[in-house]
């Protein structure tokens, strides 16, 4: 018997039912309603909901200067009336390659000519910390980063005029985690340190990236120019393009896959029963444990976290984040759930399309999770609500991706 990865449509093409919204949703550089979001006791994050009464103001906050460096100013980014023009289409991500190293000229122009890749856009890549809690940080050209964006995204001008004047802008999932105060300026640090204003919450949709801010404000934060750069390769065979670009790129970098793959594998191809126990014991072992956003164990775990930990002590190399742990398996209904396969919801009202949130199913209805911030890993009933689906995991496939 075969089974088949299900293909996702780009989600930068999906039609989303948020159009109307989207300013309201996704920018707080306005004064528009910002987004709030309850956490359930289940393990779940509750449906999303527009909280009118939290308004931002009209005008930016002017941004400090850096405590570590005098000569960096808030005359350093874009002035805050500036125009970034609507892209006419949008573009497919398909790979985002990260560095510490800085890129040669040589490896950006080899990576343009790969087959099969039609655009790249360089940034600058690197991990930080928004607040006191660990990002992993991009610095783009909003002009030329914007049309590589979701449709509600792209289409937002608040937002990307706010990124251009110097704020930034966190994903859903983390604003919303560690509770960054939407609208005011927190500490952000690389290797040097900034004060940046919080301008809004949306999805860039990439997995992996915590926030986005401009070009300017990254090298104010101590991120290096050339340590990163998104690949469209549309038409191209995912896996073939990622080992391509590995490749040429060298074992120190990392080359996210951003959309899914289509494989035909033999249905028995996936996890042993002595897998599957290892996992569900180790994720066991680990109930009572804080969650911390981006914790990936001993003392502390985030969602994905969890699963990456379990999934190690089988042998079993997994991606990082969920959004890359949706690829490492064929799709299945919950109905035909069994224990160790994992479970997936979308709760980000900026990108519907996104995944959110993962646990690991430990069979009758129950699942092991770590929920969200305040909470600890648990063993739960499953909340149906705004779920994504079921993946079964295939080794072979996630270790291609992680």
């Amino acid at each position: 018997m075969l089974e088949r990865l299900v293909s996702l449509v780009p989600r930068s093409r999906r039609t989303a039912p948020l159009l109307i919204t989207a300013t309201a949703v996704l920018t707080a550089a306005t004064g528009a309603s910002a987004v709030g979001m309850r956490l359930g006791g289940d393990g779940s994050v509750s449906r999303p909901e527009a909280a009118s009464s939290l308004l931002l103001p009209d005008s930016p906050l002017p941004a400090a200067p850096t405590p570590d460096s005098s000569r960096q100013s808030a005359g350093d980014v874009t002035p805050s009336l500036v125009k970034i023009p609507r892209p006419k289409h949008l573009v497919q991500a398909t790979v985002l390659v990260t560095t510490r190293k800085q890129l040669s000229p040589h490896t950006l122009r080899a990576l343009r000519h790969v087959s099969g890749v039609k655009a790249t856009q360089a940034v600058l890549a690197g991990n930080a910390r928004v607040d006191r809690h660990r990002a992993f940080v991009l610095g783009v050209d909003p002009a030329k980063f914007r049309p590589w964006t979701p449709r509600l995204t792209m289409r937002s001008q608040p937002l990307w005029q706010s990124i251009a004047r110097g704020e930034l802008t966190a994903s859903f999932d983390m604003g919303k985690q560690v509770g960054l105060p939407l609208g005011n300026t927190v500490p952000v640090r690389a290797a040097d340190r900034a004060a940046v204003r919080v301008g809004a919450f949306a999805s860039v949709g990439m997995s992996g990236v915590d926030a986005v801010m401009s070009r300017a404000r990254a090298l104010q934060i101590g991120l290096k120019p050339h340590t990163g750069v998104v690949i469209s390769a549309p038409h191209a065979d995912a896996l073939t393009i990622r080992h391509t670009i590995r490749d040429l790129v060298g074992s120190r970098a990392h080359v996210w896959l951003l959309r899914e793959v289509i494989v035909i594998r033999d249905a028995g191809e996936f996890l042993t029963r002595a897998q599957i126990n290892t996992v569900l014991q180790t994720a066991a072992h680990e109930v009572g444990k804080p969650y911390v956003w981006g914790a990936v164990g001993p003392d502390s775990f985030d969602c994905s976290g969890l699963v990456q930990w379990s999934f190690a002590a089988a042998g079993i190399r997994m991606p990082r984040v969920s959004q890359q742990q949706w690829f490492a398996g064929p799709h299945i209904n919950y109905a035909d759930a069994r224990p160790g396969d994992l479970l997936f919801w979308h709760y980000d009202p900026t990108d519907p399309g996104n995944i959110d949130h993962v646990a690991i199913y430990a069979g009758n209805n129950m699942m092991l999770v770590a929920p969200h911030t305040g909470d600890y890993v648990k063993y739960v009933p499953v909340p149906m609500t705004n779920m994504a689906g079921v993946v079964r995991v295939d080794p072979g496939i996630a270790g291609q991706i992680g």
